[in-house]
């Protein structure tokens, strides 16, 4: 299992440099994502908690996009955050664009702002179906239907790494893993430099969809994405969010826990941490966290896996 993990880390091409180089370091990569804030209150929390993830030197953080055709305000919400993190860390922005609710100027015109805004690179995203998860997809009228489509609108414009979505348990509507790891192929050959993956909670499945794409050709970096168990978590919702059923040892801890915040915590934090060790351990190039704003929650899991300033 070792050597397909190690498969992740391969040589990064036609890339300027930035934060990607790491990738190709050997040093694990640590990046933050975060969710706008609704108001004036929020943006100053939100700007509390980045400064408080900059201890720990991330290699970049990111801000997510209104998934829906009908988000609106969220969309233009996260283009704000994301151009307002340059106030609020030093570390590069990498920006998320979804292709769901948008005519193909509107995104030409959105890729175009983010990098008159500096921006380190871009995560081209296909987004849920407007009318929410689990909805028929609908393009919107005279926008794209595939992520892939967005990918190339972006590499027509920009030199900077362009990154993807990979899907551990294979994404809700393919109908098989082949047809996932084929979609995940064409990402590539449209420009696509890099993948990061929807929340998983065991080490396994990232192993088993990084040899799927070493064995398809697919050579570029996959970044597992962690999202923090925080005392609020269901099981049902960490589900949703992973797309599989929980391993049996977390749902347990977290059963067993139920109703104290305080061990609901814990047992959060150290499986993440030995999470991200055994991720690490077997060749992961980094980790990505999916913090929900919440430097609480993540901070720790970073300093028991050893993610700190001096990981390089």
């Amino acid at each position: 299992m070792a050597a397909g993990f190690a498969a992740s880390r391969v040589s990064l091409v036609a890339m300027s440099p930035s934060f990607l180089d790491a990738l190709a370091s050997g040093a694990p990569t640590l990046s933050f994502e975060f969710f706008p804030p609704r108001d004036d209150a929020g943006a100053l929390a939100l700007a509390k908690q980045v400064a408080s993830l900059e201890a720990l030197a991330p290699d970049f953080v990111s801000v997510t996009y209104g998934a829906g055709g009908g988000q609106h305000d969220h969309r233009q919400r996260s283009v704000e955050t994301t151009l307002s993190l340059g106030q609020m860390t030093a570390a590069p922005r990498l920006a998320h664009i979804a292709l769901a609710g948008h005519v193909r100027d509107e995104l030409e015109a959105l890729v175009d702002q983010f990098l008159q805004a500096k921006v380190a690179g871009l995560m081209a995203l296909r987004g849920d179906p407007p009318g929410g998860p689990g909805q028929p997809w609908v393009a919107h009228g005279g926008g794209l239907t595939y992520a892939c489509e967005l990918v190339a609108i972006i590499r027509q414009r920009t030199d900077l790494p362009i990154g993807v979505a990979a899907f551990p348990y294979g994404h809700p509507t393919a109908p098989s893993l082949e047809f996932d790891t084929e979609v995940m192929r064409i990402k590539r050959a449209a420009g696509a430099n890099f993948a990061i993956t929807q929340v998983l909670f065991e080490a396994q499945a990232y192993g088993r969809m990084v040899e799927r794409l070493a064995k398809a050709g697919v050579g570029m970096p996959v970044i597992p994405g962690i999202m923090p168990i925080t005392p609020k978590s269901s099981v049902a919702k960490l589900e949703l969010f992973s797309g599989a059923r929980l391993p049996t040892k977390l749902r347990s801890g977290l059963e067993a826990a139920a109703g104290d915040l305080g061990a609901t915590k814990q047992v959060g934090v150290e499986w993440s941490a030995h999470l991200v060790e055994d991720l690490l351990a077997a060749g992961a190039p980094g980790v990505h966290f999916y913090t929900l704003n919440s430097a609480s929650i993540t901070a720790p899991i970073c300093h028991q896996a050893g993610l700190g300033p001096k990981r390089r």
